[in-house]
């Protein structure tokens, strides 16, 4: 078999192999996507903020993907899942921030969802009828980073951290119409609003939040005073009827009024967190402000008729406490009576200079001086009673017990109930006094008299002193006739006598026994006459005098 070859096939010509290139520019496009993802990736990360969970009651008008988180109206994140939470009892809101935000969230942070609200500030979140609800945040002021889960507000947050002022606590005993977003007011402008309430931990008071707006919150010193001026106060005077309203916005939504009164205390700038007392009225801010409560019961014996809840404890006049209840208990195994009453005494409304200590000891020692509590009249129309303290004299010594959670503090009976103590002794005094038997010894008496006058026998002898009477009278004329005539003829006889010794003395020695005896009868016939005329102006005073004898003038 023979091999042969076609000679066309060696005609064809040779096949160069040569080495291309490994880059194609084909590959460039997907090289250039994948970078061009990998940067958007990593921009996308670097960009990405804290991813928070919020916890809400519910989760009305949110939806995951659309809805915004806002601060200042500025888009700051988005709702990225909603989910309830494993009792059932909360929506759990996940939401992914900006990373401008995140820097600023801490501990503080606050968030809340905005919806149409009438509130007392008035209708507010009615754009999100257009833009939709959102989900309000304001990042507060504290240490520390983002955490992780943060309960929503319920509403949305009065007072933003960035604003300017100062806020305080109000203690009240209850809350009225105030309610958050209440106005306070500064001589009628609005300084500040209510921020929140709660009870205190005892739940006996109300603690309410305010913030004072800047630059107001510089009128606030140590010393002012908070009332309520919700409504409006009447007033009937004897000038007629007077109405008083602090603002038209306090007497729709309730507000509450501050002043600062000037008195002997300075007022000390305030640096914010101060707790004050909300006073119910205007009026009350005449008294003096207290923190400090003490609580001790007294115990009277005679009726407390007229002592209500609220009176007051007055030391000299100056009010320090009120009283806070009254009861009525009795000793089941003695069946002894007592009119326990709670007052409630304010030792801060007492200046004291200087350090004294324990208020409660200082009170003991008081009560060891002779301080005492007793009850006190306040008013003689209506009968109210109050509780007046005083040093009391010539008292028994008395001491300050313990009785169960209070302390007894000594009282004495007050000054009404002795005054019906004595009146009622000298009634009983009275009622003793066996009237019925002078009643009828001095109808004896009377009946006796009457006879003795009526008898013949008192007839007669007035008959025969009328008789004597007549004849001293006509004594009396005899001798007023017969004296000027008697005088005349004795001054006579003393003038010839003196003549007599003036010619005798001019032969007769000065100091002779004669001239003595001379000048001493003289003296005795001129006392003679001086008596006698005495006598003459007795008589005719008092004729009946030759019968009866010179009485004794009473003065």
């Amino acid at each position: 078999m023979h091999c042969m070859t076609d000679p066309t096939l060696d005609q064809l010509p040779e096949a160069v192999v040569t080495a291309g290139s490994r880059l194609s520019l084909v590959w460039l496009i997907p090289i250039l996507a994948l970078v061009i993802s990998g940067w958007l990736v990593y921009k996308s990360y670097s960009d990405k903020g804290p991813t928070i969970t919020i916890s809400f009651s519910n989760a009305e008008g949110l939806e995951a993907g659309k809805t915004r988180v806002r601060y200042k109206d500025v888009d700051v994140g988005k709702v990225k899942n909603i989910e309830l939470n494993s009792d059932l009892k909360q929506v759990e809101v996940t939401v992914q921030l900006k990373k401008s935000v995140g820097y600023h969230l801490n501990e503080n942070t606050q968030f809340w969802i905005v919806r149409p609200r009438i509130s007392q500030k008035g209708i507010s979140g009615l754009n999100t009828l257009i833009s939709g609800i959102y989900i309000g945040m304001d990042p507060g002021q504290g240490e520390g980073g983002a955490l992780s889960h943060y309960s929503g507000r319920t509403d949305p947050l009065p007072i933003k951290s960035d604003a300017e002022g100062k806020a305080y606590f109000l203690t009240a005993d209850s809350l009225g119409s105030l309610d958050i977003g209440s106005g306070i007011f500064y001589r009628q402008i609005q300084v500040g609003e209510v921020t929140g309430y709660h009870l205190d931990a005892n739940g006996r008071s109300v603690i309410i939040n305010i913030f004072i707006n800047a630059p107001y919150d510089l009128l606030i010193r140590k010393n002012s005073r908070f009332w309520n001026a919700s409504g409006f106060d009447m007033q009937l005077t004897s000038s007629g009827v007077s109405a008083r309203l602090e603002s038209l916005s306090a007497l729709l939504t309730g507000g509450i009024a501050v002043d600062t009164p000037h008195n002997l205390e300075a007022g000390a700038a305030t640096e914010g967190g101060e707790r004050f007392t909300l006073l119910p009225n205007r009026e009350s801010i005449e008294d003096k402000p207290y923190s400090l409560t003490q609580y001790y019961v007294l115990y009277f014996d005679s009726s407390i008729r007229g002592l209500n809840t609220g009176a007051p404890v007055e030391f000299r006049g100056i009010k320090v406490g009120e009283v806070v209840d009254i009861d009525l208990q009795m000793d089941h195994r003695t069946l002894e009576v007592k009119l326990p009453v709670l007052i409630a005494l304010h030792p801060d409304l007492i200046t004291v200079t200087g350090d004294v200590g324990n208020p409660e000891s200082v009170l003991e020692t008081l009560v060891s001086r002779g301080l005492r509590a007793q009850l006190a009249s306040g008013n003689l129309i209506t009968g109210q009673l109050f509780v007046d303290l005083d040093f009391l004299k010539d008292i028994p010594k008395a001491k300050i017990t313990q009785s169960g959670p209070f302390r007894v503090f000594p009282t004495v009976p007050g000054a009404m109930e002795k005054i019906t103590r004595n009146v009622t002794e000298l009634l009983n005094k009275v009622g003793n006094i066996p009237l019925d038997e002078i009643t009828r010894d001095l109808r004896d008496t009377i009946s006796s008299i009457k006879s003795m006058v009526d008898s013949p026998e008192t007839r007669d002898v007035v008959g025969q002193m009328a008789k004597l009477v007549k004849h001293a009278d006509s004594l009396t004329q005899t001798l007023d006739a017969a004296a000027p005539s008697l005088m005349k003829n004795i001054d006579t006889s003393v003038k010839q006598l003196e003549r007599t010794l003036a010619t005798a003395d001019s032969t007769l020695s000065e100091d002779s026994p004669l001239i003595y005896d001379i000048r001493l009868l003289i003296d005795q016939l001129s006392s003679a006459v001086n008596s006698f005329e005495a006598l003459t102006d007795y008589l005719e005073r008092h004729p009946n005098a030759l019968l009866y004898g010179k009485t004794i003038d009473t003065p």
